[in-house]
């Protein structure tokens, strides 16, 4: 059920401020009102204020031709239409194309890393910065004639993401290995009996249902009497009492707590919420980079503005353009995770030229919910309803009627109460 809300609040979230943008962009008989460059500043947290230092891996393809002329290599922008100290709350219309971020000048050999501070879990549930959009500080607009607007191709952006952690909840394919390891260390320091059945080469879905089988042993539960929620967390209730020891993890170990056990005496005191949300395990993304991926196929078009949203993910940073899937590098060669280096290939090279994706009406990429496999990739309907924040923070009136841009919003609005009385009741 979690996972339904989540993604009806990212959708009509994205929907409402498409929304929004429409209302607040005026067009005249001359044509669109072209994007531009933007001066918005960067970003420094209100009093009280806990925040999360969020990197970006810069394409060489966003730094182009017109960004190197104008702005000798081009700038990065984040936004965030969630928490504190939204773009939004600025005055700057809805705020696309968010707050500037600051270029990293302390690696001799890295020229295309960029940082910024954000909301974090920790302020409340109403803190975090849940969904973002990394982009090369562009408005692009709508006008598509190069002649009119410059700034159309030369905006680029991700698609929305989530901006304040991973869970074991979010099922994420690539950190699901990690998370297990996780488990595995507090099933063992608790002394769970027939732990040497499990490892980690099994597939996923074995190895959480016998695990669970496991644990509710351990947990004195009888498994035949327990429903299918109470199976899924008897693993949680084992590691709420065993939470490992992550010094392994070096200088991530701190990104990493247990949803479950929020703001307990002694455990996990850098994150205390309001209540605890029961997603077990949990990782927040400072000091972590997000890499944009080039794949056509995950690739996001915007139905009103024609924009192209890039996939990517956020891998854990171990200098010199180097990342990955663990932690530290001698883990991420120990489990072959993922890695790579963004001082490299399409990163640096000015004359790459990225890939598009079809323009199968028919075929929509879904913007995921907080924490889930980024990039995920669905038919949706037949007219090609696209849920993405992809707006470029400039939509012509034109395209929506007044009437449904109202609709959008209430629907949006309905959404959110809805998704806030679960979280209450949970």
């Amino acid at each position: 059920m979690k996972k339904v809300f989540s993604i009806i609040l990212a959708g009509t979230m994205a929907a409402s401020t498409m929304g929004i943008s429409a209302l607040s962009v005026s067009a005249d008989e001359g044509g669109l009102t072209p994007g531009s460059y933007v001066t918005h500043p960067t970003y420094t947290p209100k009093e009280g204020v806990k925040t999360n230092r969020l990197m970006f891996a810069m394409p060489a393809a966003w730094q182009n031709e017109t960004t190197k002329k104008d702005r000798e290599g081009g700038l990065c922008g984040l936004y965030w239409w969630s928490g504190f100290d939204k773009p939004g709350d600025q005055g700057w219309s809805n705020g696309w194309p968010g707050y500037q971020a600051t270029k990293v000048t302390t690696e001799k050999d890295v020229t295309n890393l960029w940082e910024i501070n954000v909301p974090t879990y920790g302020n409340g549930e109403k803190g975090n910065a849940t969904q973002i959009i990394w982009n090369n500080f562009i408005d692009g607009g709508t006008e598509k004639d190069t002649k009119k607007n410059p700034f159309y191709e030369a905006a680029n952006q991700t698609k929305d993401f989530p901006g304040q952690y991973y869970s074991r909840t979010d099922e994420h394919e690539t950190y699901d290995i990690l998370i297990r390891y996780i488990y595995m260390k507090s099933f063992k320091d608790a002394g769970v009996e027939g732990i040497d059945k499990l490892n980690l080469e099994m597939d996923s879905k074995t190895f959480w249902v016998e695990a669970n089988k496991l644990c509710a042993v351990y947990n004195k539960n009888d498994w035949d009497k327990l429903d299918a929620d109470e199976r899924t967390y008897q693993v949680d209730l084992v590691l709420d009492d065993n939470a490992p020891d992550l010094s392994e993890f070096g200088d991530y170990a701190s990104n990493f707590f247990n949803e479950d056990n929020v703001g307990a005496d002694g455990v996990y005191p850098q994150y205390k919420a309001e209540e605890a949300l029961g997603n077990g395990q949990a990782f927040t993304f400072n000091n972590m980079v997000f890499v944009v991926s080039f794949d056509p196929n995950k690739m996001e078009k915007s139905p009103v503005s024609g924009k192209i949203g890039y996939d990517g993910d956020w891998y854990f940073y171990y200098g010199n353009g180097e990342y990955g899937s663990w932690p530290t590098k001698e883990l991420n060669e120990q489990y072959k995770g993922v890695t790579g280096n963004f001082t490299k290939g399409e990163y640096v090279d000015p004359d790459y030229k990225p890939p598009v994706p079809t323009d199968d009406p028919s075929e929509t990429t879904i913007p995921s919910p907080s924490g889930t496999d980024a990039g995920s990739s669905t038919k949706d309907s037949d007219k090609g309803s696209d849920s993405g924040n992809d707006s470029n923070g400039s939509i012509a009136t034109g395209q929506f009627s007044v009437a449904v841009i109202v609709l959008v919003v209430l629907f949006a609005g309905a959404a959110i109460v809805m998704f806030a009385r679960k979280k209450e009741q949970d």
